[in-house]
C-alpha cells in the first residue's frame, strides 16, 4: 500500500510500506500537529486532501468567450479605431506639427530611469522583507499612524475644520486597529518570512509577472483604440441623424457596458493568472523544494503551462463573476453623477453601488484562496473555491484567513516605492532639465508623476507576488504540515512558534 502526496506543476512524491507501517508514531505525531476534528464546531467535515487532476481543460466555456471577445475588441479597434485615430490625429487637426513638436526623447529616458529605479527598490525592499519582517510590519502601523496624524494637523492648519474633524476619527481608528492586530505581528511576519523565500528561490516568476502585466499594458492599449473608434462612430451616426448637441455625444448604454465588462475582465484574467502561477511554484516548492529551487525552475514553467492551458478557463469564470460586478459597479457610478437625478434616485443608485461593493468583495475574497487551489492541483473554479474553504472550516481557521496584516504592508510598500521613484524623476528632472524642456513649466509635474505611476505600478506587480505566495503558504500549511516540517524545518518551526503565540486555540498544535 503506498501513499502519494500530490505535488504542483506534476510531481508526485510516494512513501515507501516501511514508512507507512510506523502507524502509531505518525498518529501521535498529527495529534500534535494537526486539529482533532472533534475539537471543531463540525465533527465529522467533508473535507479530503487535494489531489492532482488531470490534465484536461476545466471550464473551458469561460476561456472559449473570453477569447471570443478578445477577438471582438481587436476588430473593433482594426475596423473602427484606427481609422478614427488617423482622422482625429491627421493634418487637418493640426495636432502633429513639424516645427516646434515636442521632443519624447527626454520623456523616454526619464521613463527608464524610474524603471531601472523601480526594480532596484522593489528588490532592496524585497531583502528587507526577509531580514527584519516583523519591524517592517509593525513601522508600516506606525506610519499610517503618522500620515492621518499628519493629514489632521495640516487640515487643521489651513482652517479646513471638517476635514480636521475627519481626520481625527480616522487617527482613532487607525490606534484602535494597531492595538487589536498588534499582538497578530509575530504571525504575519513568520507567514511573510516563509512566502518571501519560496519566491526568492525561484526568481523567475518575478519575470514572468513583468512579462503579463506588459501583455495587459498593450491590451490596454488595443482597447483604448476601439474605444475611441466606437465613440467616434456614435458621434458620426448622432451628425447623421441631426442628434448632436454640442460635443455632448456618448455610445449607447449597451456598447459602454460591453466595453467596460471587456476592459475589466481581461485585467481581472492577467492579475489571476499571476495569481495561479505563484500558487503552482510555492506548492512545489513546499513539496518538492529539489523542483523549485532555481531562477527558472521546472516549476515555473509547468505552473506557467498549466495556468494559461488546463486552468485557463476556470480563471476566465471567476474573472469574469467580478468583472460584471465592477461593470455594474462603474455604471452606477457614472448614473449617480448624473445631475439629472433627484433625491431619491440618487439615495437608491448609492445603495446598490453599496451592494455591488459588498458582492465584488466577496468574491475577490473567495477567489483569492480558490485560484491557490486551482493552481496547486488544477481543479476547476467552483471545486477549487468549495474545497479549500471546506478546509479552512474543518481546522477552524475561520480567523486565521482573515487576517489582512501583511496584504495592507505591501501595499503601503508599494505606494512608499512609487513615492520614492517620483523622487528619483524629480532628482532627474533637475539633473537633465533639457530632456523635458519641451513641456516648460510642466516638466517637474510630468517628471514626477510618470515616475510615481511607474514606480507604483512595478512595487504594485513585484509586491502582489508576495501577497500570492503568502496566501499559498496558508493554504498549504493548512493542507500540509507534515510536509513542510520534513522539506523546510527550520521555517516550520519558526512559523509554529509564531502561531502558537498568536493563535493557541486556532491552530491545533
Amino acid at each position: 500500500m503506498r501513499r502519494s502526496c500530490v505535488i504542483a506543476g506534476g510531481t508526485t512524491k510516494t512513501a515507501t510500506t516501511k514508512q507507512l507501517t510506523m502507524g502509531i508514531n505518525e498518529e501521535e505525531t498529527l495529534t500534535t500537529t494537526l486539529i482533532d476534528p472533534e475539537s471543531l464546531d463540525n465533527p465529522n467535515p467533508t473535507y479530503q486532501k487535494g489531489e492532482l487532476q488531470d490534465s484536461k481543460c476545466r471550464d473551458a466555456w469561460a476561456a472559449i468567450l473570453f477569447y471570443a471577445q478578445l477577438i471582438a475588441v481587436c476588430c473593433v479597434c482594426g475596423v473602427l479605431g484606427v481609422p478614427a485615430v488617423r482622422r482625429n490625429f491627421g493634418a487637418g487637426n493640426d495636432v502633429v506639427v513639424v516645427e516646434g513638436r515636442t521632443d519624447y526623447t527626454g520623456l523616454i529616458y526619464v521613463t527608464l530611469i524610474a524603471a531601472a529605479s523601480s526594480f532596484t527598490l522593489s528588490t532592496i525592499s524585497l531583502t528587507l522583507m526577509t531580514s527584519c519582517p516583523k519591524f517592517l510590519i509593525q513601522l508600516s502601523l506606525l506610519f499610517s499612524l503618522l500620515l492621518s496624524l499628519l493629514i489632521t494637523a495640516t487640515s487643521f492648519y489651513y482652517q479646513q475644520y471638517i476635514a480636521g474633524a475627519f481626520g481625527i476619527l480616522f487617527f482613532l481608528m487607525s490606534c484602535c486597529y494597531a492595538c487589536c492586530v498588534w499582538r497578530r505581528i509575530p504571525f504575519a511576519a513568520a507567514n511573510l518570512n516563509t512566502g518571501l523565500t519560496a519566491v526568492k528561490r525561484n526568481g523567475g516568476v518575478f519575470v514572468t509577472s513583468v512579462w503579463i502585466t506588459v501583455v495587459s499594458f498593450g491590451y490596454l492599449v488595443v482597447w483604448m483604440v476601439a474605444m475611441v473608434g466606437v465613440y467616434d462612430a456614435t458621434a458620426a451616426a448622432a451628425a447623421g441623424g441631426g442628434n448632436v448637441e454640442g460635443n455632448n455625444v456618448q455610445p449607447s448604454w449597451g456598447y459602454l457596458f460591453l466595453l467596460l465588462l471587456a476592459l475589466f475582465w481581461t485585467q481581472q484574467v492577467f492579475q489571476n493568472t499571476i495569481h495561479v502561477i505563484v500558487a503552482g511554484v510555492v506548492s512545489t516548492w513546499w513539496f518538492a523544494p529539489d523542483e523549485a529551487s532555481s531562477c527558472c525552475s521546472v516549476a515555473i514553467k509547468d505552473s506557467f503551462i498549466r495556468a494559461t492551458t488546463c486552468s485557463f478557463g476556470s480563471i476566465c469564470f471567476g474573472s469574469l463573476l467580478v468583472a460584471i460586478i465592477q461593470t455594474l459597479r462603474s455604471m452606477v457610478e457614472s448614473a449617480r453623477h448624473d445631475s439629472s437625478n433627484d433625491g431619491c434616485a440618487a439615495f437608491v443608485l448609492c445603495l446598490v453601488d453599496c451592494l455591488l461593493q459588498c458582492l465584488q468583495g466577496i468574491l475577490e475574497y473567495f477567489n483569492k484562496f480558490a485560484y491557490i487551489y486551482v493552481g496547486m492541483y488544477g481543479y476547476s473554479y467552483l471545486e477549487a473555491g468549495k474545497n479549500v474553504m471546506t478546509l479552512f472550516h474543518a481546522k477552524g481557521w475561520d480567523i486565521i484567513i482573515a487576517d489582512d496584516l501583511v496584504s495592507n504592508t505591501l501595499s503601503l510598500f508599494a505606494l512608499i516605492g512609487g513615492g520614492l521613484v517620483g523622487c528619483v524623476g524629480l532628482a532627474t528632472n533637475a539633473a537633465f532639465p533639457s530632456w523635458l524642456a519641451g513641456f516648460e513649466g510642466a516638466a517637474s509635474g510630468i517628471a514626477f508623476g510618470f515616475s510615481f505611476l511607474i514606480g507604483l505600478v512595478i512595487s504594485s506587480i513585484m509586491l502582489s507576488v508576495v501577497d500570492s505566495s503568502v496566501n499559498t503558504v496558508l493554504v498549504s500549511f493548512a493542507e500540509a504540515p507534515e510536509e513542510f516540517q520534513q522539506n523546510h524545518p527550520k521555517l516550520s518551526g519558526e512559523m509554529r512558534d509564531a502561531w502558537r503565540l498568536v493563535y493557541p486555540a486556532e491552530c491545533g498544535f
